[in-house]
């Protein structure tokens, strides 16, 4: 018998109109994170280090979250009964739509457990990668100490590690507790079971607030690099320009402002052509004046704090921590930090 397309809408569209719109957003918010997490400059050394784990890791917490906030609201009893019993609902197609709760709380649920089992399997990547890939350049991005430090301290002694492991374990117990052979047989192990929800989300908020992967908020950055000559700013241009194309594509061409200070020429014309076209104009001979430009930003920044970070020679790093200190007629407050090599 065929089948009526305006009977069926009556019976099930307003269901699969939810189901649609749950789909996209978890789509979109995984893409969304992933993308920023595998393209985005302010993660790009991190990137390199962790590779895909740290998109997927990034990607499947988006929809975590999502879930995690959702999955209580199906199974929320007294807001079902008030939403049943008022006319807040005044659709009766909306009212038979919260017979699906349970369903819902189901699909959630099973959501969580195979994008946890993604998250978790991607952080164990992530917990090698930090170890086998450490840095000394970049030591506080990386959750490691020391090369080749063993993964399991980075599990076991670290605050995102420990809730990790702890909500897995809860959500193992809940999930085994929820099969039919078992709500069947003994309904209490699943009632009690399910209660340890109030674990699992202390747990959570604890794992979200010991997440210190989190970029600089920044309004304006200020790049200011210092060499002596053009092959030592080469390997570093292809970022530069690829950050300076992609602030002028979303109309933030002010977003970053780059200086580069050479104090020899030779050579220069074969360095610079076409292809750094974007970096021409930012090229200096000489020495940043340092005064000037502490006022230039002191002054765009009243009343604000601004970060400094210097890596290089002891004397720009003096020259530098001795501006952070002094005062100026805007309220600006510096806050130096350093990483010297000589």
């Amino acid at each position: 018998m065929a089948v009526s397309w305006r009977n069926w809408l009556a019976n099930e569209g307003v269901k699969h109109l939810c189901l649609f719109i749950w789909l996209s957003l978890n789509v979109l918010l995984f893409w969304k994170a992933f993308l920023l997490y595998n393209q985005g400059p302010e993660y790009h050394y991190l990137h390199q280090m962790l590779g895909l784990g740290l998109c997927l890791s990034r990607a499947s917490a988006s929809v975590l979250n999502l879930n995690c906030s959702l999955i209580l609201l199906p199974v929320c009893r007294t807001l079902l009964a008030y939403l049943r019993g008022s006319q807040k609902v005044p659709s009766r197609r909306t009212r038979r739509l919260l017979d699906k709760s349970r369903t819902f709380h189901i699909t959630c649920g099973v959501t969580i457990c195979i994008f946890s089992g993604v998250h978790v399997a991607a952080h164990l990547v992530n917990a090698l990668n930090f170890s086998v890939n450490y840095s000394e350049d970049f030591t506080e991005l990386n959750a490691a100490r020391y090369r080749d430090e063993d993964p399991r301290k980075l599990l076991f002694t670290t605050v995102p590690g420990l809730t990790g492991v702890g909500m897995v374990l809860v959500l193992f117990l809940m999930i085994t507790a929820s099969t039919y052979a078992i709500r069947v047989s003994n309904y209490d192990i699943f009632w009690y079971t399910h209660n340890l929800f109030f674990v699992f989300y202390m747990l959570l908020m604890l794992h979200v607030s010991g997440d210190d992967w989190k970029p600089y908020k920044l309004r304006r950055l200020y790049f200011i690099w210092v060499c002596r000559d053009i092959q030592s700013f080469r390997w570093f241009a292809d970022l530069l320009c690829v950050l300076y194309n992609k602030f002028w594509q979303e109309n933030r061409p002010d977003y970053v402002n780059i200086q580069l200070y050479l104090s020899q020429t030779d050579g220069i014309q074969k360095i610079i052509g076409e292809k750094y076209q974007a970096l021409n104009s930012r090229l200096f001979f000489g020495r940043p004046r340092w005064k000037l430009l502490f006022d230039e930003i002191a002054k765009c920044n009243r009343g604000k704090t601004v970060g400094v970070f210097c890596c290089g020679p002891n004397s720009i790093s003096k020259t530098l921590h001795k501006l952070s200190n002094q005062n100026n007629p805007y309220g600006t407050r510096f806050e130096y930090n350093k990483e010297s090599f000589s």
